[in-house]
């Protein structure tokens, strides 16, 4: 019964990977008794529980605790009275105390908790630590968001988004740095596939939920409904810039568009700017884009950087600079410019090439 429209996001509420769960519950001694029952109480009578109870440890840990986010150096703090021996122990201290120490450690590494106590044990558990502590400082798992990129004109009834499986090899690290929700995606996907072995990069995922409430199949999500919107009046122009996965919700709109000029409307300047670093690698829905092209005509218009293929990297800010005049005929013409993707740097560099663009083109000042 999901409803959404065009821009909007998807929450997913995921699972955490078996073989994390396994890692945490062993390192704390708790393996043996992952299936015990257990009842969680606050000292405080107004105190909400982050999940039901009567539970067993194993499913607090696999479906309502975050145990593969980074640690803090406060909860190392908290922790190190608990340590197996003073050896550990003084270790904890001084990475709780010493910021530089504990960047070089834990935070470089990308450590979650579990493979950090297993790094400083040697295989030793923590069975002296209390439950409630972890309860009390591991934050409930939360849900990731990701772009709706589906025209909700054109596929009613089936969400579609654009991800990446993360799987990053960390410098000076033993293990890998795997995405929490899209390697579960990938599992569920392989197993609605029939892949013989579910199992993305040595990952295992309980699928089927607590208590087979999802039988597999089932993923708990919901709607957030979005202001990042298409104009009401399709024939006025849009910009989009999306490189990477930032394409995601321009996909949806121009599907929309597209849709749109099939059935007899006027449909604006639509400009997509796309990057990503080969052409024959990750160039995103290349399949698409020419089909969208024959229903909207010269109305669309997709500009991409690869960055990787040439002697110069060549990213979506050198595109806008290169259309310059038009971007700026666009945007007297009330066009709506939009963004999607790595805020921290290309986002904030766009914004400027687009200071600059008006500047030079109206011939006033940036500021």
């Amino acid at each position: 019964n999901l409803t959404y429209t065009t821009g909007d996001h998807i929450a997913i509420w995921p699972t955490n990977a078996g073989k994390e769960v396994d890692r945490f519950l062993n390192i704390l001694g708790l393996g043996e008794k992952r299936h015990m029952v257990i009842s969680v109480k606050g000292l405080d009578a107004t105190a909400k529980i982050p999940f039901p109870s009567p539970t067993t440890y194993d499913a607090v840990v696999r479906y309502h605790m975050e145990i593969c986010a980074p640690i803090s150096r406060q909860f190392i703090s908290t922790l190190a009275p608990f340590s197996p021996n003073d050896n550990i122990k003084a270790e904890m201290t001084k990475m709780g105390n010493d910021k530089d120490y504990f960047h070089e450690q834990v935070a470089a590494r990308n450590y979650n908790l579990a493979q950090l106590l297993e790094f400083l044990s040697q295989g030793q558990t923590w069975d002296k630590v209390p439950f409630t502590i972890f309860i009390e400082g591991l934050h409930k798992i939360q849900p990731r968001y990701y772009s709706i990129s589906s025209s909700s004109l054109v596929q009613k009834n089936k969400i579609s988004i654009t991800a990446v499986v993360e799987s990053v090899e960390i410098p000076g690290a033993s293990h890998v740095l795997k995405g929490v929700t899209t390697n579960y995606l990938l599992a569920l996907k392989q197993k609605q596939h029939g892949d013989p072995n579910p199992d993305p990069h040595g990952l295992n995922y309980a699928i089927t939920g607590p208590r087979n409430k999802y039988d597999g199949i089932h993923v708990p999500v919901h709607v957030r409904h979005s202001n990042f919107k298409l104009p009401s009046d399709p024939s006025k122009p849009i910009i989009m810039v999306g490189p990477g996965t930032g394409v995601a919700p321009f996909r949806g709109f121009i599907q929309e568009r597209a849709k749109q000029a099939r059935d007899g409307e006027t449909v604006g300047k639509t400009m997509l700017f796309f990057g990503c670093r080969k052409k024959a690698e990750d160039f995103i829905y290349a399949d698409e884009w020419e089909a969208y092209k024959n229903d909207m005509g010269d109305s669309f218009e997709m500009l991409t950087a690869f960055s990787r293929e040439g002697a110069q990297k060549v990213y979506v800010q050198h595109l806008l600079k290169q259309r310059a005049a038009e971007i700026d005929r666009l945007l007297q013409q009330k066009a709506y410019f939009y963004v999607c993707g790595d805020a921290a740097n290309m986002a904030r560099e766009v914004n400027t090439v687009l200071a600059q663009i008006i500047a030079e083109q109206r011939g006033i000042s940036e500021s």
